[in-house]
């Protein structure tokens, strides 16, 4: 312990051993008297550590007083209380140093080490009262101050939180609720309507069959009764002729009548097929919706908020700024770096328009805008894409909402998109975000395709047909083909149409009048390639010929086909 600590002996002594006692010692427990004092460290010592103190090389130029001149007793003001706080390397040592240099407190062991031999040291009892009266000091209480204060609005804004979430999970439970009690409603509408269908179409062939019975029966019932006639006049030669003569006239008309019987009693057969867009919902592993994560709400993002909104506004003002080269780059499918963003829009206004690939210029010089015109060689997943503004395509024709199930990109910006609940076809100016035109189809469309000539050919699955539409201005009907019902996804190459069908499952090859060339359903093993294909596209990747890729539904797996519609690869698509 330090001098300070007041180790006095008993009083009523009058020698200096009888008053102090050495401290380093007493620090270890020990009592022993005193020999020296050190009037720098203000400190008794004892021969043994008078002898250490003198040697060490931080120490050796204190003086020290010996036994016969030294103080009896020594407590200075600042150091009349007792050392508490032990050193965290040496658990017996007390803490009663501070090195400036390092800005750490030390004990008596830590001055004895290497990395503090040429540093100025410094009592604790030298450095405290200037340190409690410093600007360390009340900063220290200043920021516990502060942090307590931000730890107080962290925890209230916390709590603000937690009650949000449980907010947006009670309401996103109830969201759902509700959209599974509509889909029930919906789904015992549409079983009453079928049943009631199949109740109708089951009345209908039962009475035309009971009424085809009453009449075989009526019938069976006359020839009968002529039979009699005819053997009771066997023994009468005169009036079996005039029997038999009308008997004649009678058998052609239950002739006449039996074969209109025949004739109608081939009564319609009819069976249930599951709707592939039901049957997808329920392989499906995101089958009635989805959570998707909205904007996050952060704590640090409300104790901050004036500089998050700094943040937006800047982020704003850059893509004001890049939004013309970003549309552009998103439809190449290229790096959208800044700089490459900035070397690209510089040579795009020193140069004029340019079509990307000697393959798209072709394409456009026949006037064939494909399905994989944007593709070329792009590599998407390096594109970075930003959301346009939302386009409308409600209209007042409208009798229910809206299901695109297909689109197709026109020149200059318009878009062509196959709206299969209100059964017609949209075309939408993407530059003035507004709906062109809109024209009604026969049928529900699924998925369609360009042609040449300003045309497009649009599949009608229930219908089992083909609708052209002509695409140049106003939509209007063109032709129509006649197909295999249940027809799906569609594309063009070569002067054929390539169609998907779910019912059979097959993808078929067919010239413009619906004449199919070549099918494919089965492998070489027989074993049904698709399940329901319900879309597919024809590319074209770099020089090789073109090839097809087809979905399949109900078995997450992308084919890919040749154009002679044999089987090159297939992917299997992971959620």
């Amino acid at each position: 312990m330090d001098a300070g600590s007041g180790k006095k002996a008993p009083e009523g002594t009058g020698s200096v051993s009888d008053l102090t006692f050495c401290q380093p010692c007493a620090n270890d427990g020990k009592i022993i008297s005193p020999d020296a004092f050190c009037t720098v460290c203000k400190e008794f010592l004892c021969s043994n550590c008078a002898r250490v103190h003198r040697n060490m090389k931080f120490t050796k130029s204190h003086a020290l007083k010996d036994k016969s001149t030294m103080f009896s007793s020594f407590q200075p003001e600042s150091e009349i209380k007792y050392f508490t706080e032990t050193c965290e390397r040496h658990a017996e040592e007390f803490i009663k140093y501070f090195c400036p240099n390092h800005e750490v407190p030390l004990c008596g062991d830590c001055l004895a080490e290497k990395v503090h031999s040429s540093c100025t040291i410094e009592r604790i009892s030298q450095v405290a009262k200037r340190y409690k009266e410093g600007a360390e000091y009340n900063n220290l209480k200043t920021g516990l101050v502060q942090t307590a204060s931000d730890i107080g609005k962290l925890l209230h804004d916390i709590q603000a939180i937690m009650k949000s979430v449980d907010e947006e999970s009670f309401t996103n439970i109830n969201e759902l609720r509700k959209f599974r009690n509509e889909m029930n409603q919906y789904l015992d509408k549409r079983e009453n309507e079928l049943l009631a269908e199949i109740d109708q179409k089951k009345q209908t062939s039962k009475t035309l069959l009971n009424e085809l019975k009453s009449k075989c029966t009526n019938m069976n019932s006359s020839i009968e009764k002529l039979k009699s006639e005819l053997q009771a006049q066997d023994n009468n030669s005169n009036q079996l002729l005039i029997v038999g003569k009308r008997a004649i006239k009678e058998l052609a008309g239950f002739q006449a009548a039996l074969e209109e019987v025949s004739r109608r009693s081939e009564v319609p057969r009819y069976k249930f097929h599951r709707d592939p867009a039901t049957e997808h919902l329920i392989a499906s592993e995101k089958a009635i919706g989805r959570l998707e994560e909205g904007y996050s709400t952060s704590v640090l993002g409300q104790q901050h908020g004036q500089t998050q909104t700094k943040q937006d506004q800047l982020h704003q003002e850059t893509t004001q700024q890049h939004q013309k080269q970003m549309k552009a780059v998103s439809q190449k499918g290229e790096s959208t770096s800044a700089v490459g963003q900035q070397e690209r829009q510089q040579q795009k206004e020193q140069q004029p328009p340019q079509l990307e690939t000697m393959q798209q210029q072709q394409k456009y010089k026949k006037g064939v805008p494909q399905k994989d015109h944007f593709k070329g060689s792009s590599d998407l997943s390096q594109a970075k894409f930003i959301r346009q503004p939302d386009i409308s395509v409600k209209t007042s024709d409208d009798t229910r909402d809206f299901w695109l199930t297909s689109m197709a990109l026109l020149s200059r910006g318009r878009l062509l998109l196959a709206d299969r609940y209100n059964c017609s076809v949209k075309l939408v100016d993407t530059t003035t975000k507004k709906m062109v035109s809109q024209v009604k189809l026969p049928g529900g469309p699924w998925d369609l395709c360009l042609l040449p000539g300003d045309r497009a050919a649009v599949t009608l699955p229930k219908e089992g047909k083909i609708q052209f539409v002509s695409t140049q201005g106003n939509e209007t009907l063109l032709d129509i083909v006649k197909v295999d019902r249940e027809c799906r996804g569609i594309d063009f190459c070569d002067d054929k149409l390539l169609v998907s069908f779910s019912f059979p499952a097959k993808v078929v090859l067919m010239d413009m009048k619906g004449k199919v060339k070549k099918s494919a359903d089965k492998d070489s093993s027989g074993k049904s390639l698709f399940q329901y294909p319900e879309y597919l596209t024809v590319t074209r990747e770099s020089q090789t010929p073109p090839v097809i890729y087809v979905s399949n539904g109900g078995t997450n797996t992308i084919t890919k086909l040749s154009i002679s519609l044999e089987v090159l690869q297939s992917y299997k698509i992971r959620y």
